[in-house]
């Protein structure tokens, strides 16, 4: 069942009211569960468990519903629970309760609806809407901190508000803002386990020595939670290896705390270490931890033995069976490049082999990266482990799997030679940076939506970026940091230099801060950095902010006069929207519609340049690249043709056997042997119609490439299946001529 985040009404109209709590009639004595789950809390189980029970035989159902979840029996609470909801209708209580029980139970949908209706009876219930910022918390939705902030204003003794909002703003690296709001827990209640495992991680984050632990075990010895935050706050700052040490040290002092050991075995995941984490995720299942995170991991294991891995110096890349053959010689051409690139530009050597893992479902790819902030994405770097969408994973045309590819591997650069200390706007700068390094065209273009940011001004100051990545305001926000971020980098290679950044690195690595690393190397302070970044981006792009308008409407003037097959007025509304703008995502529409008009009018030599542009704005409609290769093969341009379908394999190689064979023979052509053969092997690997024929090619890239033994071989296969194939026998006679001769 799907409902709304909140149910009838929208967090929004929530976040609007004015925090005076509407008092409910009390109908039951609250204070007996709260009793059991303090004693809980505490560490003491046996106190704790001896009051639950005798909360089950309590006349209140509310109350029976608490004893009864408190000791595990989930089903008997839920009847109970029910029973309570006809009993109190009008307690807002028990509807988060009730709710807050299913959140327990992995059940979002369902603990939403009930803290919804809840929040209907009493719109500014502390407890309600804390149950709402937690649940909003964990899929790091702003509007968590909003309505923990709203909480804290209804109810100035509410722990848990201030408890969580120390927790969110550490989630957004704001360390200061987090330790105040641990001291207001502490001043609440000065035994605030949480607020002091808050300020412990942050002297953990900073490497400081810190004596919160052992004030924490001094009251509770058991308290694993401690250890479990600690080591969400590192995972979240890519601190990975230390991350999983803490989650160990959360199961080993708690080993029932079933939370700890998901995210340890999630995170030996990361790393590479599958043996490891399913020991952990099927211990944690096995003790009725069904979360989903627990349940998808475990499967996704178990699809584990559909892939192949293939090994190669500095590398391994793990791919599905089914189109491994096809995907194995262009992915380690890659991964063999970027190393080679990096290791240069960064001036470091990575120790171990690149790994990186291809999902041909995105889903499983999600379930792989699970937990972590802002994936709408299609890739991630775990260090040297990279994880990412294969292109089969994506619709023809909406993804170019090498830019990933090229984006996660500096990851792997930046964040080790930073020792995982790399502010997140940094290094996810650094990433859309290289992308277009690798190949100008390799870069997304810049979105409408970066556009109207930049003209309104709504780019966040650099001291604060990062929270655009980890805790959006709006769905817009993380798209709008990356750009941003990516901008940045540009600005500082072009100003300072390659060397600048690689300092910058190090500096991070030495764990000071975004502003102290921009004062430092760049000498300037950050209202200046954000100052000089703006005047950077309206240069490069404050023509098409200002005229966005004038863009699209030219751009749908151009659709309409091509569905009207009016080619002049495709012509003038075309060139209208696209002489002088630099490249944007709306402008490929425009260079299209422009090569048709003038295909239409047989004007070819205006096509083929249109469509050069097209290419260059990183148009990737793969049957336009196609009119693109088509022409310059008429125009006898091969090498450009080549070019043309080379864009393709980086878009959507898997299911198109005559794309791989056409690049095969034009590499063939143009005498570059060593790249026909990855293109001929993966015709051979599409499934192609004549197998026959494709052996025939792999063999002239063998003779080509003087390995005549592996000629014969492919021969030999074309023959068996077509013996009468002739050219396959002349090739193979003068093979064996040229042997008998040696």
């Amino acid at each position: 069942m799907k409902v709304s985040l909140i149910g009838i009404f929208t967090i929004g109209a929530l976040l609007a009211q004015k925090p005076v709590v509407k008092k409910s009639t009390v109908t039951y004595d609250k204070t007996k569960a709260q009793r059991c789950w303090t004693l809980k809390q505490a560490g003491t189980v046996q106190e704790s468990t001896s009051c639950f029970v005798a909360l089950m035989a309590d006349k209140s159902p509310a109350l029976s519903a608490e004893g009864l979840w408190g000791v595990g029996k989930f089903e008997e609470a839920k009847g109970d629970f029910e029973k309570a909801l006809e009993a109190y209708p009008d307690d807002p209580q028990v509807r988060i309760r009730f709710g807050l029980m299913f959140w327990s139970r992995f059940n979002k949908n369902d603990a939403v609806k009930l803290i919804s209706e809840a929040l209907e009876l009493d719109k500014t219930n502390p407890q309600g809407m804390m149950a709402l910022a937690r649940i909003l918390s964990k899929g790091f939705d702003s509007k968590a901190t909003e309505l923990a902030q709203k909480a804290a204003e209804a109810d100035p003794s509410l722990l848990e508000a201030r408890e969580l909002l120390a927790q969110l703003a550490l989630e957004n690296s704001d360390m200061k803002l987090s330790a105040e709001e641990a001291a207001k827990a502490l001043a609440i209640d000065p035994k605030s386990l949480n607020a002091m495992a808050t300020l412990g991680t942050i002297e953990l984050l900073k490497n400081q020595t810190t004596d919160q632990f052992d004030k924490i075990f001094a009251i509770n010895p058991n308290y694993g939670e401690a250890w479990y935050w600690a080591g969400h706050h590192f995972i979240l700052n890519r601190r990975y290896e230390e991350g999983i040490e803490l989650y160990k040290k959360a199961v080993t002092l708690r080993p029932d705390l079933w939370d700890a050991r998901e995210q340890l075995g999630i995170n030996l995941m990361r790393l590479g270490k599958p043996d490891e984490a399913r020991v952990e995720l099927e211990m944690a299942y096995n003790a009725g931890h069904h979360s989903s995170e627990v349940v998808n991991s475990l499967r996704l294991m178990d699809s584990y033995k559909n892939f192949v891995s293939h090994k190669f110096e500095g590398g391994e890349v793990r791919l599905n069976k089914k189109e491994s053959a096809i995907l194995q010689p262009y992915f380690e051409e890659e991964i063999r490049r970027a190393r080679t690139t990096f290791e240069a530009k960064y001036k470091m050597h990575l120790s171990v082999p690149l790994e990186v893992e291809v999902y041909p479902d995105h889903e499983d790819f999600a379930v792989r990266t699970l937990g972590m902030p802002g994936l709408g994405a299609t890739g991630v770097s775990f260090g040297p482990v990279v994880a990412m969408d294969s292109p089969s994973a994506r619709k023809g045309g909406d993804y170019h799997w090498a830019s990933t590819l090229w984006h996660e591997l500096s990851h792997s650069y930046i964040l080790v030679k930073s020792k995982f200390l790399v502010p997140r706007w940094f290094t996810e700068g650094v990433s859309v940076h290289e992308e277009t390094m690798a190949d100008p065209e390799w870069g997304d273009p810049v979105e409408p939506s970066s556009l109207i940011a930049l003209k309104d001004k709504k780019f966040l100051p650099v001291a604060d970026l990062d929270s655009g990545f980890v805790r959006p305001k709006d769905p817009m926000q993380i798209g709008l940091s990356y750009f941003q971020a990516g901008q940045a980098i540009d600005w500082i290679v072009k100003t300072y230099g390659q060397d600048t950044i690689n300092a910058m690195v190090l500096s991070f690595a030495e764990r000071k801060t975004t502003v102290e690393v921009i004062e430092l190397h760049l000498k300037l302070t950050p209202k200046e950095f954000d100052a000089k970044l703006d005047a950077f981006m309206n240069e490069r792009y404050g023509k098409s902010a200002n005229h966005l308008k004038d863009l699209r409407e030219a751009i749908a003037a151009s659709g309409k006069a091509l569905a009207k097959k009016d080619w002049d007025t495709v012509i003038v509304e075309g060139i209208k929207a696209s002489s002088g703008y630099p490249p944007t995502a709306i402008l490929a529409n425009a260079y299209e519609a422009l090569s048709k008009a003038y295909l239409a009018k047989g004007e070819k030599a205006k096509a083929r340049e249109i469509l050069r542009e097209y290419a260059k704005a990183s148009g990737r409609n793969p049957d336009t690249l196609k009119q693109l290769a088509k022409l310059e093969e008429e125009n006898g341009d091969k090498a450009m043709a080549a070019a043309a379908l080379k864009r393709l394999i980086y878009i959507s190689p898997i299911g198109d056997e005559d794309l791989h064979r056409k690049l095969g023979e034009l590499y063939l052509d143009l005498k570059k042997p060593e790249r026909a053969l990855p293109a001929f092997q993966a015709q051979l690997a599409s499934k192609p119609v004549d197998p026959a024929g494709a052996y025939y090619n792999l063999a002239r890239s063998y003779v080509a490439l003087s390995r005549p033994r592996e000629a014969q071989d492919a021969l030999f296969q074309a023959l068996e299946i077509a013996p009468g194939f002739k050219p396959a026998q002349k090739l193979l006679l003068d093979l064996e001529n040229h042997s008998s001769k040696d």
